[in-house]
C-alpha cells in the first residue's frame, strides 16, 4: 500500500452460573444500583471484583436500522425479559450475510461461516437508561461479525451499535471500492444521531440509553475511527482492539516507525480514559505500532497484550476459520483473494491462542473497563493485574495500567 491513509485503514451466548454469581456478589454490596425496573435483574455496583466473562443479567435485543443513504447499523441491547415473546429469536447467522450479492452463490462453502448467536429480534428494551458504545468494524469486515461481543456487553446492561462501513466493508474490499478518508468517522456520528431519535419521546428505544455515557470502540482500521472519534465532545471514552493509528502518517509503504514516533510527538490525545487490547503476534499491524499509540494516549489508560493472539482474534469468525483449517487453503481456486485470505485468518490457525478462551478475556476487560469508567462500578477491582491473571492464567503476555487506581470516572 502506498498511502498513509491505506495503512491507516488497513487491519481489517440465557444467563448462566457465572452471572448469577456475579450478581450475588453485587447484591451484598452497598453501592447503588444501575440495573432496571419492574422485575428485570439488577446490576447494583460493587466494590468486589467481578468476573464479567460469562453471560450478564440481561437477554439481548437485537435490530437492523438504516442511515439516511441506507447503511446497516446494528444494535444489540439490554431487553426486557418479561417480554422476549414480543420478539423472534436469533440463533445465529452467516458470515455470507457480508458478501456481494453476485459472489454469494458462487462463493465456496468453506469461505462461509456459521455463527452461533443467542439474542431476539426486535425484543422490547428493558428499563434504562443504559451506556452507549458505538462500534467500527475493521477493513474488509462487517458489523455482524463481533455480534457475540456487542451481545455480551447488551447482556451486561450496555446498549450498543454498530453501523456499516460500505467505504471499507467487506463488499468494498473484494470489489476493489474502497474509499479513503474519514467516512467511517462520520459513520459513527450519524449512528450516534440515528439512535438519539431512536432513543427520544414516542421512539422505539425512548429513554433507554444514557447520553451522558458513551463510548467508542473498535477493532483494526475501525480502532483508528474509535480513537478519532474520541475527539467529539460526547464521546467520553474509547477502546481499541488491535487498532491502527488514529494519526495519518506519511509513508512510502509499510509501517514508518520513525515517521509513526514524530507523529505522535507532535500530537496531543485526547485527554479522557481508554484502553487497548492488542494481539502478541498480530501480522497485520505489528505490536511495536499499537505499543506507540498506548504510550501516546493521555492517563487513565490501560493496555492488554492477548498471548499468542493474532490480529483477528477478535471477530467471531476466527474460531470457525481455525477450525476448517484456515483460509489460505482457498488461494490456488482464488487467488485474487489471497491478501483477504491473510487478513482473515491471522491469528486464527493452529498453533495461535484459543479463541473461545481469548473472546471471554476480551469480553471481561470490556465489560469491566466500561463499567468502572462510568462509574457503574466504585472501584477497579475487576481490572487489578492480579485478578485478571488469576482468571485468565497466561492469557496476557502484558498487561499495564496508568493513572488507573482512582474511583470510576463517571
Amino acid at each position: 500500500m502506498s498511502t498513509s491513509t491505506d495503512r491507516r485503514r488497513r487491519g481489517v451466548a440465557a444467563l448462566g452460573l457465572v452471572a448469577a454469581l456475579a450478581l450475588a456478589v453485587a447484591a451484598c454490596s452497598s453501592g447503588g444500583s444501575s440495573g432496571s425496573k419492574d422485575g428485570a435483574p439488577s446490576t447494583t455496583a460493587t466494590a468486589a471484583p467481578v468476573d464479567y466473562s460469562g453471560p450478564g443479567p440481561y437477554p439481548v435485543g437485537t435490530a437492523k436500522l438504516s442511515l439516511a443513504d441506507g447503511q446497516a447499523v446494528y444494535l444489540y441491547y439490554p431487553a426486557d425479559p418479561a417480554r422476549l415473546g414480543e420478539g423472534t429469536p436469533v440463533t445465529g447467522y452467516s458470515s455470507a450475510d457480508a458478501f456481494p450479492d453476485a459472489f454469494k452463490a458462487l462463493a465456496p462453502p468453506k469461505l462461509i461461516q456459521q455463527i452461533p448467536l443467542d439474542a431476539t429480534l426486535g425484543a422490547p428494551v428493558a428499563d434504562g437508561p443504559f451506556p452507549l458504545v458505538l462500534f467500527s468494524h475493521g477493513f474488509a469486515s462487517y458489523p455482524e461479525y463481533t455480534a457475540n461481543h456487542l451481545a455480551h456487553l447488551a447482556s451486561w446492561g450496555i446498549f450498543t451499535a454498530a453501523p456499516d462501513h460500505v467505504s471499507r466493508n467487506l463488499t468494498a474490499a473484494f470489489l476493489g471500492k474502497v474509499v479513503q478518508g474519514d467516512a467511517d468517522v462520520n459513520d459513527l456520528r450519524a449512528t450516534l444521531q440515528l439512535v438519539r431519535t431512536q432513543a427520544a419521546a414516542g421512539g422505539t428505544f425512548a429513554g433507554a440509553i444514557d447520553f451522558d455515557q458513551i463510548a467508542a470502540e473498535g477493532h483494526s482500521a475501525g480502532g483508528s475511527a474509535a480513537a478519532q472519534f474520541l475527539n467529539d465532545p460526547e464521546v467520553k471514552t474509547f477502546i481499541g482492539q488491535a487498532p491502527a493509528s488514529p494519526l495519518d502518517i506519511s509513508s512510502s509503504g509499510g509501517i514508518d516507525d520513525a515517521a509513526l514516533a514524530q507523529a505522535y510527538a507532535g500530537s496531543t490525545p485526547p485527554q479522557k480514559p481508554s484502553m487497548i487490547i492488542a494481539g502478541e503476534r498480530d501480522g497485520i499491524i505489528p505490536l511495536a505500532s499499537i505499543t506507540a499509540e498506548y504510550q501516546w494516549l493521555a492517563q487513565p489508560k490501560r493496555f492488554a497484550v492477548l498471548a499468542n493472539a493474532g490480529h483477528n482474534a477478535f471477530t467471531d469468525l476466527c474460531a470457525p476459520i481455525r477450525a476448517q483449517g484456515g483460509l489460505s487453503q482457498l488461494t490456488a481456486d482464488f487467488p485474487a483473494g489471497a491478501t483477504l485470505f491473510r487478513l482473515g485468518e491471522d491469528g486464527c490457525t493452529d498453533g495461535f491462542a484459543d479463541p473461545a478462551a481469548t473472546y471471554k478475556l476480551i469480553d471481561h476487560l470490556t465489560v469491566a473497563q466500561l463499567r468502572w469508567v462510568f462509574g457503574l462500578d466504585p472501584s477497579d477491582a475487576s481490572l487489578t493485574p492480579e485478578y485478571v491473571n488469576g482468571l485468565f492464567p497466561g492469557a496476557l503476555s502484558r498487561y499495564d495500567s496508568e493513572g488507573s487506581t482512582a474511583a470510576g470516572q463517571g
